[in-house]
């Protein structure tokens, strides 16, 4: 019932989120020009793809050696602050170092300015990962849920201000982001602090454990992170900030499909971490049925509203973006097998088949890119990541299937009984509403006497 509760409390901050990051997707679309917009989407990317190249699996092994070795919280929180802080501040160095090669080709668009706010913002952002990492390690995830919230509505306020108060152009909301990211990244820190007492220091044992478990998982990781993002940059140096922008609203709108599975990997991963071996295997492919399941209905009706939603919301000006979207919607699905399938084999320390399913979808990937990007421009892009998605799903399902001795209409197919654990559902939470609804109405009718 516990894990019940955390995927219901993740999915519904997800809901949430979902109309939130919509209303700061519409109002920088409507207050920016398209090439504006597609500079300010580079500088809001960058931070990610850094801490994906820089952290060393940290993120993945706090989870892992809380959960299934049980070490001490103390420690790995001292190691994940002192790693944060040092890794960040090294590498925004390195950066600033090689800034002119790096603005002449992917970040192509970007102002110095611009650039020198993302390096000061690294530092906060890879504490925030880390400290994130630990919520979820202890299963706080209603704290974890609450610092997720509070961000995005701080980035929503601050964007307002500078875009519609201030009238400022992308150098504001650029500035906007840092702000906000920076605030988030405190909280962050208020918050753990609640459950773990932040202390620096090294414990070089525990220090060594992580980054032999966390490579795997770096590797895992970044692969992962290119697979979704490597278009971005290869968009910015092929062509121009504008076709950033169209892709990038595409594949907000069709990246909205994963908060489902999103949500259940997140609750899933320490769940699965904690759980028995024997019993891993049938619980993940039971997830696993019931995620694609709700992720295909999510899909279809992305596919329904998206030619409706993308020019009446973000402006005519952003019509070029429906062409990427209707070719991103089906890789969307396969690849929620990929992000459960691949919490089993790192809650089981064996995350070469993730990383092995990872990197042939990038090479299909970058291959694909670069012949067809320059013929097809965002439609070759999209056309390029469906392949990829759906073939790190394929080569992932496989393994598991071979691991686990489970037919694929096990892991993949939902069941009769499946649906009828819907309907039992459906039909509890409507009695429950009913008899809430019947109280209120009993009370309304009995009014106390004497006029007080």
């Amino acid at each position: 019932m516990k894990f019940a509760r955390n995927v219901l409390g993740i999915f519904a901050t997800e809901v949430v989120l979902i109309g939130v990051n919509f209303l700061i997707g519409v109002l920088m679309a409507r207050t920016l020009e398209p090439t504006a917009r597609g500079v300010l989407a580079l500088a809001m990317t960058a931070p990610f793809t850094v801490a994906n190249f820089v952290d060393p699996g940290i993120v993945q092994s706090n989870i892992y050696l809380m959960g299934r070795k049980e070490r001490a919280a103390e420690a790995v929180v001292a190691n994940a602050l002192v790693l944060a802080i040092v890794i960040s501040t090294v590498t925004a160095f390195v950066l600033w170092l090689a800034r002119d090669v790096i603005l002449r080709t992917f970040l192509s668009g970007l102002t110095a300015a611009q650039f020198t706010l993302v390096l000061v913002l690294l530092p906060f952002f890879m504490l925030d990962l880390y400290m994130m990492s630990i919520l979820r390690a202890v299963q706080c995830f209603n704290l974890y849920n609450l610092r997720r919230l509070v961000g995005q509505f701080t980035l929503l306020v601050a964007m307002f201000l500078i875009l519609v108060v201030f009238r400022k152009a992308a150098s504001g909301a650029v500035l906007a982001f840092v702000v906000a990211s920076v605030a988030s990244a405190i909280l962050g820190l208020v918050l753990v602090n609640r459950v773990v007492p932040l202390r620096l220091g090294l414990h070089f044992d525990l220090l060594v454990e992580s980054v032999r478990y966390g490579f795997k998982s770096y590797v895992q990781t970044l692969v992962g992170h290119l697979n979704y993002r490597l278009h971005v940059y290869l968009l910015a140096l092929f062509l121009d900030p504008a076709q950033v922008a169209f892709y990038v609203i595409a594949t907000n709108i069709a990246e909205l499909g994963w908060y489902i599975p999103n949500s259940v990997g997140v609750a899933l991963f320490p769940r699965l971490s904690a759980t028995p071996s024997e019993r891993v295997h049938g619980l993940t492919a039971e997830v696993c049925r019931h995620t694609i399941f709700i992720t295909a209905l999510a899909t279809l009706g992305l596919a329904t509203v998206g030619w409706v939603a993308i020019p009446l919301f973000y402006g005519p000006a952003y019509w070029p973006a429906l062409v990427p979207l209707f070719i991103l919607l089906p890789g969307i699905l396969s690849m929620a097998v990929y992000k459960v399938l691949t919490r089993n084999f790192s809650s089981r320390d064996r995350q070469q088949m993730s990383i092995l399913a990872a990197v042939g979808a990038l090479v299909m990937n970058v291959g694909l890119s670069w012949v067809l990007i320059p013929r097809w421009g965002i439609g070759g892009a999209a056309v390029s990541s469906l392949i990829s998605y759906a073939g790190a799903s394929a080569i992932l399902l496989l393994a598991f299937l071979r691991d686990s001795d489970l037919s694929w209409r096990d892991t993949l197919v939902i069941r009769r009984d499946d649906l009828t654990r819907y309907a039992e559902m459906f039909r509890r939470v409507w009695e429950q509403v009913s008899r809430l609804l019947a109280h209120y109405r009993t009370q309304e009718k009995v009014q106390p006497l004497g006029g007080k």
